[in-house]
C-alpha cells in the first residue's frame, strides 16, 4: 500500500475550524479513495491541516467517514469492525 501526501495548491480555498483543541486552519480536498484496513469508501471530502497537538496523530476519522463505511465501534474492545454489504 502506497502512501499518498496531499498538499495545499494555489487555488485551495482555506477554512478556520474549532473543536476540542480550538482552532486550526485546514484547506478541503476530494479523494478519489479513503482505506481503513480493508474498508474503501469512494469520492470522499477531507480536511487537512497542521495537526499538531503535542504527540504523534496522522489523522481524525469523523462520522462522515464512520458512517459511509458502516463502521461498528466495540470500545471494550478498543476495535473498528465494519458491517459487510
Amino acid at each position: 500500500m502506497a502512501l499518498v501526501y496531499i498538499i495545499p495548491s494555489p487555488e485551495d480555498l482555506l477554512f478556520t475550524i474549532r473543536g476540542v483543541g480550538g482552532t486550526e486552519v485546514v484547506f478541503a480536498r476530494k479523494i478519489d479513495r479513503l482505506r481503513l484496513g480493508e474498508q474503501n469508501v469512494s469520492d470522499f471530502d477531507v480536511e487537512i491541516g497542521g495537526m499538531d497537538y503535542g504527540f504523534e496523530i496522522n489523522g481524525i476519522l469523523g462520522m462522515d467517514f464512520l458512517r459511509r463505511a458502516g463502521a461498528i465501534i466495540n470500545l471494550r474492545e478498543l476495535r473498528i469492525d465494519f458491517t459487510i454489504d
